[in-house]
């Protein structure tokens, strides 16, 4: 007697096993961009984890940016190369989100569609700072406030962007899914393993 076992469709998709293989390449394209420019402007202690780059000054450089201390802040390093080290990670999304796009219009592959939608949930952050911009409330350490405080970049606006990147690069992405039964919760599902099989598991492990 053969006894045949059922795999839930979902598991059987490719839409989920390579949107969960994109997440890693999704957050470390985004730190990647702030660790190179760490070492090109030659911070001390420089240091790629596995959900952030930092540096071994960058707790007392952004605390006297944030009291106001400017002159102090400078004696650690330039603030405007902290800045363009700061928007260095959002411009690696931009343009990972970007040439995603281009990319899966052309060839909607999975891996390409999933890597997209990863990198565009990086700005589901400003969506919560917006919100506490309404209500007189300030959220500390994001990418966007520290290039505002170095390079007098508008931080609302940035923010504002960056949402509106998020819902136009979903709206696009998520089309190439759903163009195959249960692609699009397939898809879903791949963001949610991949998260955590890379913070949970692969992350800590490589890049600790």
């Amino acid at each position: 007697m053969q006894f045949a076992i059922a795999v839930p469709s979902i598991l059987r998709s490719r839409w989920m096993w390579w949107t969960a293989a994109a997440f890693p390449v999704a957050v470390l394209s985004h730190e990647i961009g702030h660790y190179v420019a760490y070492r090109a402007f030659g911070f001390r202690g420089a240091v790629l984890h596995y959900g952030s780059a930092s540096h071994a000054v960058a707790g007392e450089f952004w605390r006297l940016m944030k009291e106001g201390d400017v002159a102090a802040a400078t004696l650690i390093h330039a603030p405007w190369q902290a800045g363009v080290a700061a928007a260095a990670g959002l411009l690696m999304t931009y343009a990972t989100i970007a040439a995603c796009v281009l990319i899966a219009r052309r060839r909607p592959h999975p891996f390409v569609v999933g890597l997209g939608l990863i990198a565009a949930i990086r700005f589901l952050g400003s969506a919560l700072v917006v919100v506490m911009f309404m209500f007189g409330r300030r959220q500390n350490g994001s990418d966007e406030q520290h290039v505002a405080m170095t390079l007098n970049v508008p931080e609302l606006a940035m923010h504002l962007v960056g949402i509106t990147v998020l819902f136009a690069s979903w709206r696009v992405l998520l089309r190439f899914p759903a163009q195959e039964p249960g692609g699009r919760a397939a898809t879903l599902a791949g963001i949610v393993l991949g998260g955590i099989l890379y913070i949970g598991v692969l992350g800590p492990w490589l890049l600790p």
